[in-house]
């Protein structure tokens, strides 16, 4: 075979287990059957195909859990031995003018700001312009006209308060989220990229590198830290 895929297969095992994903996880995040990710942890040639595609699937994982360097030498014998193979198909990006990390987090902040500062003004111009609520009058036992029983008053409008996630990214990052314990979201975060998420209570979240993201909540930084590489959760409410 071009490279050893038993040995490779368990290092990318004991590295996924020490972050704490699980194969259903990198099934996702990298889009690739999880037969396909148990054949590769288990070095199982015959139930993959050609050592080409194989070869792009493990620097995609490697790369997903920030080890490809561990494995490099590894995955370079195949191109000093090997034959030359037909190249995986790959979507080719144009080259993107990279903007300077400062100015995208003072962007990033100054965006936050606004979104917040809009929704709260249109909860309060809710809130203004509500239509007026009619009640009704009934007549005391002594003649005076009195407003009507507190039972036939109706309640009051009211707008429930919604917390705002920011989601900024400096760095590829990996992260799920569920929402108010019932809705969960997955994301595969590439530099620049910004994301926002509404809930009504509260956000529990894993982040696959902590040091590759800024949060703001309501618009205030949550002041979320991290080693590039850690796998870390966070709860916000």
């Amino acid at each position: 075979m071009p490279f050893d895929l038993e040995k490779i297969g368990r290092f990318l095992k004991a590295r996924r287990e020490e972050k704490g994903f699980t194969i259903a996880q990198i099934s996702n995040v990298l889009c690739v059957r999880k037969s396909l990710i148990e054949a590769m942890e288990q070095g199982n040639w015959a139930m993959l195909p050609h050592h080409v595609y194989v070869r792009g699937y493990i620097k995609e994982y490697a790369n997903f859990l920030n080890v490809f360097d561990e494995i490099a030498d590894d995955l370079a014998e195949e191109e000093k031995t090997a034959p030359p193979e037909i190249p995986v198909q790959q979507m080719v990006e144009p080259p993107r003018k990279k903007i300077p990390r400062k100015v995208f987090v003072y962007s990033v902040i100054v965006l936050v700001l606004l979104g917040y500062l809009i929704v709260n003004r249109t909860q309060r111009d809710q809130q203004t312009y509500a239509p007026p609520v009619e009640t009704t009058s009934h007549i005391s036992s002594t003649g005076a006209l009195g407003p009507g029983p507190a039972e036939n008053m109706p309640p009051s409008s009211h707008i429930p308060d919604k917390k705002m996630l920011m989601i900024s990214c400096h760095e590829r990052t990996w992260v799920s989220v569920i929402i108010d314990d019932k809705e969960k979201k997955e994301f595969m975060l590439n530099p620049q990229e910004v994301i926002m998420l509404s809930a009504q209570e509260r956000f529990d979240l894993l982040i696959g590198n902590a040091g590759g993201i800024k949060m703001f909540l309501n618009g205030k930084d949550v002041q979320f830290s991290g080693k590039n590489g850690e796998v870390k959760r966070i709860k916000l409410s």
